[in-house]
């Protein structure tokens, strides 16, 4: 007996969704999430204090504040002021997780954009190796690292 039409939509659909759900989860749709292993969060750093200011070759000179597992602060871009940005996220383990946003400048023509970081805090609480992206995503920026100054450690 042939199937009707509805019947044959239904089919459709359904082998639609499976393949659409195959293809992200091969490809690793949804960018927030950080699912390899290096990624994984390690034990978290007693007495880790990320106050202070931190330089990263790419970003610049940043300063972060720490409250509990929160961290925010601003960095001020090598580019110029109209690149500089904002970080806020959390300490998950020994990991920093972040939203960074770059307000831009209209006058300027530099638009505003937005992303995400993963960083690994050094045992030791003086350095951050981490990747970056944008929107949702933190790998398809590149590498961000930052080095805390010494005179606040």
């Amino acid at each position: 007996m042939p199937l009707s039409h509805t019947a044959r939509f239904a089919r459709r659909a359904t082998l639609c969704l499976a393949l659409v759900t195959l293809t992200c989860s091969l490809f690793a749709c949804g960018g927030a999430q950080v699912e390899d292993a290096a990624w994984a969060p390690g034990p978290a750093i007693s007495g880790l204090n990320m106050n202070g200011r931190w330089y990263s070759r790419d970003f610049g000179d940043m300063e972060l504040l720490q409250d509990g597992i929160k961290v925010s602060g601003k960095y001020e871009h090598p580019r110029g002021p109209e690149h500089n940005g904002t970080v806020r996220g959390e300490l998950v383990g020994d990991l920093l997780k972040v939203e960074w946003i770059q307000p831009g400048d209209a006058s300027a023509a530099v638009f505003p954009i937005k992303g995400r970081a993963i960083f690994r805090v050094a045992r030791d609480g003086m350095s951050l190796d981490g990747v970056w992206g944008y929107d949702d995503d933190y790998r398809q920026g590149g590498v961000w690292q930052a080095q805390k100054s010494k005179q606040d450690q």
